[in-house]
């Protein structure tokens, strides 16, 4: 792994105003100092590993958004730049409108999923990077950069470095959060749009669950192709073709029709 791109990563500015210039480096020296587990994860620690250079970079820590938040709000008292934040996810978004923020959470088990219903769920912050890993899609996304022990790359399901190398697309979901929840259908489109070799799991998850994740997903899934896709033109109707193949009950395709028409 290039130790530039990290760093170059890692000095992306945050926040800054006349007064203050925040870089990720900041907060993840200050959440580090606290006595954090201080993770970059998914797909910045890929993109290293490509040799790709990246401006999507992710932080996992093992507290909760309020003890983050709180950090934060000592360190920089005069301001309080909260895109966004979801305490019952353990998701916060902090930064300024230019740079778009970073995106912060906590480490989760799928054992925690509750009422059978992901979006209904109320995660508590962990401390098991493997545990966290079975809440990922993928093994190329299933990377822990582990800052707080000076920059060692964790691989805990031990296949990702080979999938990054291969491009294969190894789905690695706990079975509960693929029962669920409704967007692992739409991932693996995605990345397959991107130019994975899908595993012999993705593929079976598109055969069992594309009707599932569709009809459960319905009229949000406007807003998935509108974020991922945008200008792409040419990926977006890939994926819509592909979409509609995996489709195999009417009510999933009259969703499909709603998205697309």
């Amino acid at each position: 792994m290039d130790s530039h791109l990290v760093l170059s990563s890692l000095e992306q500015v945050i926040y800054r105003d006349t007064a203050h210039e925040v870089r990720i480096q900041d907060v993840v020296g200050l959440l580090a100092a606290a006595g954090m587990q201080v993770y970059i994860v998914g797909g910045a620690p890929r993109d290293w590993l490509m040799g790709v250079p990246t401006q999507d970079v992710d932080i996992a820590v093992d507290r909760s958004m309020e003890e983050v938040h709180q950090l934060l709000r000592h360190a920089y008292p005069d301001i309080d730049p909260v895109r966004s934040r979801l305490d019952r996810f353990g998701m916060m978004c902090w930064g300024d409108d230019a740079s778009g923020g970073v995106d912060f959470s906590f480490l989760r088990s799928p054992g925690d999923i509750q009422n059978d219903d992901m979006r209904t769920t109320s995660f508590i912050p962990r401390g098991d990077v493997r545990d966290d890993a079975l809440m990922r899609d993928f093994s190329v996304n299933a990377f822990y950069f582990a800052c707080h022990e000076g920059g060692v790359l964790l691989d805990p399901l031990g296949c990702g470095l080979e999938d990054v190398q291969g491009r294969i697309l190894r789905l690695i979901t706990h079975p509960r959060v693929l029962e669920t929840s409704y967007r692992i259908t739409f991932r693996i489109l995605q990345f397959i749009c991107r130019g994975y070799t899908p595993a012999a799991n993705a593929l079976e998850h598109l055969e069992r669950y594309a009707d599932h994740d569709i009809q459960g997903t319905g009229a949000r899934l406007l807003g998935f192709v509108n974020s991922h896709f945008g200008s792409q033109h040419g990926q977006r109707e890939e994926f819509k073709q592909r979409l509609y193949a995996c489709a195999r009950q009417e009510a999933s395709r009259k969703v499909l029709d709603g998205v697309f028409r």
